[in-house]
């Protein structure tokens, strides 16, 4: 599938479509009598996510020498330390110890952070500094064949583009650069503005395409999210359809429309006038938006949506940007990860904006979970076997047709 874009005069929107027409490839009706089988699931994870390249950070989660997070990968079995050393330089390794392989830092719900110029696995004291190396070994002089020079923590490939944190777990990746394609431009000054604003993740009851459909598209936000964002839909679009697709071989990026009309909550409005306006609130000012973020200028915007295939969710907002990360557990079970971020608090107006819009996000989520299971249990039944996709589902149709080609399926 060719790079394409859609322009507001496009078939999304009731236009005159503009040649070539990037969703004439796309399947709008989709089987799903595969997509839980252990078959299909076992291939997915070799052939599509273990050459992928994953979003697992910020810079500004690592602010100083020492800095560190776990991040546990239940796809792959993985620990994932990533730390910054003293050298400023940001590396990666298996969060195995080389003696008898716990975890050195143990971590709780899949994730743990601080800042330490070593770690020592505290089930014999082996230590680790903080570019890895095996630094102390108690009682060492018992070990006929230990070498400490050779046995530092195994390192895991990362990179690190416009401010975000990327990784690789395959043996021989592809560039991260021609991993992202158009998306590897574009975005200087955005994200290294942001600092982390909450995370939270969640086990669900859900294959990981159908917690992935849930965050790949906007048609049900005006009925699922009713009563938590009422007013996201505007007369002039109250199916909130995109004006603006970028659609490339792997990734897609569309622009989302904002309700012009929008009057905030008395609540959000006066802690939104305290600092910057975070979701749902509508800024018309896009001084600070680098040319990837909104790059047509469209308005009324609210924010940019970039599926990073094939787990990732970014919305990209004026002052904020959120992510939600997808990681297959098995075949019925995902690990959902959620983590907000905003423009770095100039004073205590904009922390009070920012967690409003967390709690705000944090029960949206909820109500995102609970559907997903409640789609497990429907397509397990057996009662459907096929999937019927609108124009506005095009990333959910993208996304099925690529896996389909990678792992060979018909």
């Amino acid at each position: 599938m060719s790079e394409a874009a859609v322009s507001p005069a496009s078939p999304l929107t009731g236009g005159t479509p503009s040649p070539p027409n990037p969703f004439a490839g796309l399947r709008d009706v989709v089987s799903v009598k595969d997509k839980l089988t252990q078959e299909y699931h076992d291939a997915v994870v070799e052939k599509v996510f273990r050459p992928s390249w994953f979003l697992v950070g910020n810079v500004n989660d690592l602010p100083k020498p020492g800095s560190y997070y776990v991040l546990d990968v239940p796809t792959f079995n993985i620990s994932v330390l990533v730390q910054r050393g003293r050298d400023g330089q940001v590396r990666a390794f298996h969060n195995v110890c080389r003696h008898r392989g716990k975890k050195v830092i143990p971590t709780a719900c899949g994730f743990a952070e601080g800042t330490s110029s070593a770690h020592t696995c505290w089930l014999h004291g082996w230590s680790y500094t903080g570019d890895g190396s095996l630094r102390s070994v108690p009682d060492e002089k018992q070990f006929r064949s230990v070498d400490k020079s050779r046995l530092g923590l195994v390192p895991i490939r990362v990179e690190v583009r416009s401010g975000l944190i990327y990784a690789n777990f395959s043996d021989n990746p592809e560039p991260l650069d021609s991993w992202l394609g158009e998306l590897a431009e574009g975005f200087d000054g955005y994200y290294s503005e942001m600092e982390k604003v909450s995370c939270w993740s969640i086990d669900v009851r859900a294959n990981w395409n159908i917690a992935m459909d849930a965050f790949s598209e906007g048609y049900h936000t005006v009925f699922l999210h009713r009563r938590t964002q009422p007013k996201l839909a505007g007369k002039s679009n109250p199916m909130r359809h995109k004006p603006v697709v970028d659609m490339y071989d792997r990734h897609i990026r569309s622009s989302n429309p904002s309700n012009p009309d929008y009057v905030s909550p008395p609540v959000e409005g006066a802690l939104y006038d305290l600092g910057y306006k975070q979701t749902p609130a509508v800024e018309t000012d896009f001084s600070m938006l680098p040319p990837a973020v909104n790059r047509t200028r469209y308005h009324p915007w609210f924010f940019d949506i970039v599926w990073q295939f094939p787990n990732v969710a970014i919305l990209n907002g004026s002052h904020w940007y959120s992510t939600v990360t997808v990681w297959p557990i098995d075949r019925n079970h995902s690990r959902v990860v959620f983590d907000v971020y905003g423009r770095k608090a100039r004073h205590a107006g904009d922390r009070l904006a920012q967690a409003y819009s967390r709690a705000l996000q944090y029960t949206v989520s909820r109500e995102d979970l609970a559907a997903m299971e409640d789609v497990q249990r429907g397509l397990e039944s057996g009662a459907i076997s096929d999937l019927y996709l609108s124009l506005q589902e095009f990333a959910l149709q993208h996304r099925y047709g690529l896996i389909d080609e990678l792992i060979g399926a018909k």
